[in-house]
């Protein structure tokens, strides 16, 4: 009987020992708990560590890209300093002489003194002196005053010779002024040559001669005669 007592006593003695442990044992838990997810959280840094070395692998084929483009900017820089090599451009055909083609006759015409108002006109003579067949193309005059008469076109052989009349309405009327007038002659389409002509204008009286005062003063006394 005394037996039962002290395991009975020694019983209920250790029970707080064995309630306290328990409790440690379940404090103790949550730290495990904790621990894991600590462990939880290290794959996110290794997904992390992942990715950078990703972006790494990226990095190098540019890397590579620049590299290989590198010989080919070179290459543009020996390109560029080599002198460039222009396409020769032909020269310009010299200037036809018209004057070795063609002889012309009053192509500096002077008028001298015409009354104001009065149309006046002359001719113009160009002589073919070349060794082929050539063309009267075109008469252009500076100015409304002057009028060109001729046959647009015309052939004419060798050692022929075309007419051109030039008309001047003679300015304004009873004015006297001095004028200078000139004309471009095209011919071959492509030959020109700049006719001028000149002259001076002198006014005309536009009024009738005044009647004469003698006569009618001698009529009275003649007329007491008879």
């Amino acid at each position: 009987m005394k037996k039962v007592l002290l395991v009975a006593a020694a019983f209920l003695l250790a029970a707080p020992i064995f309630a306290q442990t328990e409790k440690k044992i379940t404090e103790k838990k949550p730290v495990a708990s904790e621990s894991k997810t600590v462990v939880k959280k290290a794959p996110i840094k290794k997904d992390a560590k992942v990715a950078v070395s990703k972006d790494l692998k990226e990095a190098v084929p540019a890397e590579k890209k620049l590299v290989e483009t590198a010989p080919q900017i070179v290459d543009n820089k020996e390109t560029l300093g080599q002198p460039t090599q222009v396409a020769p451009v032909a020269a310009p055909a010299p200037p036809v002489d018209v004057n070795k083609l063609f002889e012309f006759k009053n192509d500096a015409f002077d008028f001298g003194k015409i009354p104001a108002g009065k149309p006046s006109k002359y001719d113009l003579f160009i002589k073919n002196i070349s060794k082929e067949t050539a063309e009267l193309t075109l008469v252009q005059p500076g100015c409304g005053c002057t009028t060109p008469e001729y046959e647009a076109k015309k052939k004419f052989a060798p050692g022929e010779t075309v007419k051109v009349t030039l008309g001047f309405n003679g300015g304004a009327p009873g004015s006297g002024t001095p004028f200078s007038k000139s004309v471009t002659v095209t011919l071959n389409s492509n030959v020109t040559k700049v006719v001028t002509f000149k002259g001076e204008t002198y006014a005309v009286p536009t009024e009738s001669a005044p009647a004469n005062g003698s006569i009618d003063k001698l009529k009275p006394a003649e007329e007491t005669k008879h």
